[in-house]
């Protein structure tokens, strides 16, 4: 189950609530039952009054009785009216006292238990009943029988009334053990949830800290990191909350920029490459076009001079019959083919370096890209040297048309294939590939020759560099290329595994279908029309 912080924050909020929630409830109950002792003995100290007057009243009524039996010279009329009025107060007092015993008996106090006074309040009214039966008796106070029967009654009366402070005090007697008994188990109760709520308060904080300090630190400090630079930092929090989220969407920005800013970096060299390569281009253009014009025509002359002496020799030789002379003529028509070779050699050097600065003069239009790479294979299938060595062609698209100079197109194939060629051993291949969509077309050449190493990948198109395994070479027709495809408004660039592992050249141009400029041109024409 997913934990989130919400669900976290309920949890915490649950343990605090039951720590509020047991200290109050050892509290409330605590006061609750020193209220209730309270109470309790305050209304017990009420019902004193009302036994006190009980007694009394019980008291007064033996007296008078005992008065008038020890002196029957006393006026029996008036004996007669104070017996039936301490009687009559002795019943008051009898029904106030049972009163406050149904108070107390109502009332939800520690000592409530009245069961005891109620009998003994139904054995005074008893026994008072009896003596009043007994007084009701004409002469009963002149009768020694009935005298003594009274006087019996009235002893029981009296102790009874005795008993009823005595009970009370009993009851507290035995309230102070029950009291005792009742405040330790609060005590107990009270330690009880102390520990409790102390235990959950660590836990609580605990939890807390593990559950949203903790990760709230680290993606503090995390960010602060990433702040600062650290782009290959990456938040753990640990958790599988709101907090990884976060943490995992702070991550992915945090990649994002680095992406962002890697790129910005390849960007920057690469058009700062760019920018040198381009200004190392325009640089040899200018001195292409300038240099070129100058050593040109003396090169011609060499050549021609050249020619016209070794045709003289051959001439001459056919006249001489010396041996001698036959062996320096040799000599003379080797040394004039190598300056004949050389001076045309220079003078190709001359073209390519007048061709590379003449590039971006030429008129572009829509050309199938298909017959330049079959023309090109077609003229190279003719050369002797790459006689051993193979060429396949994969078109997944004929239809392909580009805006581009063709004789340009063609020049950038054959630089590229005959470089693939020339880094072959014999029965190498070379794979070339024309494929493309609605905004581009793709030409992919691959050899399995000598491969580059990064630090040749890096100066590739740079002008008159060049690892050519023979040696020969000018280091310009990468540049050209190079040039030409940046003119055009394509790409190109080289990949290779390492030395030995061969190579990869990528071409794209942008291109349009066939069918559509077709589509186009009928439109116009009908139009026209």
């Amino acid at each position: 189950m997913r934990w989130t912080i919400r669900n976290k924050v309920i949890v915490c909020l649950g343990m605090l609530m039951t720590i509020i929630g047991t200290l109050a409830f050892s509290g409330f109950q605590g006061v609750y039952s020193y209220r209730r002792l309270a109470r309790s003995i305050s209304k017990r100290a009420e019902e004193l009054p009302f036994s006190e007057n009980l007694r009394n009243h019980t008291d007064h009524l033996q007296a008078v009785l005992e008065s008038y039996r020890t002196n029957p010279k006393n006026d029996h009329q008036k004996t007669i009216d104070q017996i039936s009025e301490h009687m009559t107060l002795l019943s008051k007092s009898i029904d106030a006292y049972e009163q406050e015993l149904h108070n107390a008996e109502d009332s939800d106090l520690t000592i409530n238990d009245t069961q005891r006074e109620f009998e003994l309040v139904q054995e005074i009214r008893a026994e008072l009943a009896n003596v009043h039966e007994m007084l009701e008796v004409p002469n009963a106070l002149g009768s020694q029988a009935s005298s003594d029967a009274i006087q019996r009654s009235m002893t029981l009366l009296t102790q009874k009334s005795d008993m009823v402070p005595r009970i009370l005090q009993q009851r507290m007697g035995s309230f102070v053990d029950e009291v005792r008994l009742e405040y330790r188990t609060w005590i107990v109760v009270s330690w009880i949830t102390t520990i409790t709520a102390t235990a959950l308060l660590v836990q609580l904080i605990r939890l807390g800290h593990a559950w949203i300090l903790k990760p709230f630190n680290k993606l503090i400090s995390g960010s602060r990191r990433v702040a600062l630079g650290d782009l290959e930092f990456q938040i753990q929090t640990d958790t599988d909350d709101d907090m990884a989220e976060l943490a995992d969407a702070m991550n992915n920005m945090t990649r994002n920029f680095r992406l962002i800013r890697n790129d910005l970096d390849d960007q920057v060299q690469i058009r700062t490459k760019e920018a040198i390569r381009s200004e190392q281009l325009a640089s040899v253009g200018f001195l292409a076009a300038g240099v070129s014009h100058e050593i040109n025509n003396p090169l011609a002359s060499i050549a021609m001079c050249a020619e016209s002496l070794e045709s003289r020799v051959t001439e001459l030789a056919k006249s001489v019959d010396k041996e001698s002379d036959s062996d320096n003529m040799q000599v003379i028509r080797k040394y004039l083919q190598r300056i004949q070779h050389e001076a045309f050699r220079c003078k190709g050097i001359t073209e390519s370096l007048l061709d590379f600065s003449r590039i971006g003069e030429t008129q572009r239009q829509q050309t199938p890209i298909q017959p330049i790479i079959e023309d090109t294979l077609e003229l190279i299938k003719h050369v002797g040297k790459y006689k051993e060595k193979s060429v396949q062609f994969e078109c997944k698209r004929g239809d392909i048309v580009a805006v581009i100079h063709a004789q340009e197109i063609k020049q950038v194939m054959l630089n590229l294939i005959t470089n693939a060629l020339d880094s072959l051993d014999d029965s190498g291949l070379v794979t070339v590939k024309l494929d493309g969509n609605d905004r581009q077309c793709r030409i992919t050449i691959t050899d399995d020759g000598c491969g580059m190493s990064p630090e040749v990948l890096q100066q590739l198109f740079q002008p008159f560099f060049t690892r050519r395994r023979d040696g020969r070479g000018t280091g310009l027709g990468l540049s050209i290329t190079y040039r030409i495809v940046s003119e055009h408004g394509g790409t190109i660039s080289a990949t290779s595994d390492g030395p030995d592992k061969g190579s990869q050249f990528v071409v794209t141009l942008p291109i349009h279908e066939l069918n559509q400029e077709n589509d186009a041109h009928d439109g116009q024409q009908n139009q026209v029309a």
